[in-house]
């Protein structure tokens, strides 16, 4: 009787040693994906975030700009100069003569 005892309770601890460490494995397995997904989500931030003070840089240039301008008082040269450039617009009675040679 004291044989076949000692044979069940070997024969699971053995089991649940091998659960354990097949447990600790995934654990180990588990946490180095989720650090490689983090730095890859790390890097693709720091790259939005580079795109986005880029921007900032651009739009407080323009923004100094347009300070500028309002400061001397002479907004209305400004919108002449905005409307003919950015918005191809012309006086009424303005000809203008496009080059259509070229391909």
């Amino acid at each position: 009787m004291a044989r076949e005892k000692s044979a069940i309770e070997k024969k699971p601890r053995w089991i649940y040693k091998v659960i354990s460490r097949l447990a600790v494995l995934a654990a180990i397995i588990g946490c180095t994906v989720s650090v490689v997904s983090i730095q890859s989500n790390i890097v693709e931030k720091k790259t939005e975030l580079a795109q986005v003070q880029k921007q900032i840089d651009n739009l407080t240039a323009e923004n100094e700009d347009l300070e500028r301008v309002l400061a001397s008082g002479d907004i209305d040269s400004y919108m002449e100069r905005l409307a003919r450039e950015e918005y191809n617009y012309a006086y009424p009675d303005e000809f203008r003569f496009y080059d259509t040679s070229r391909n």
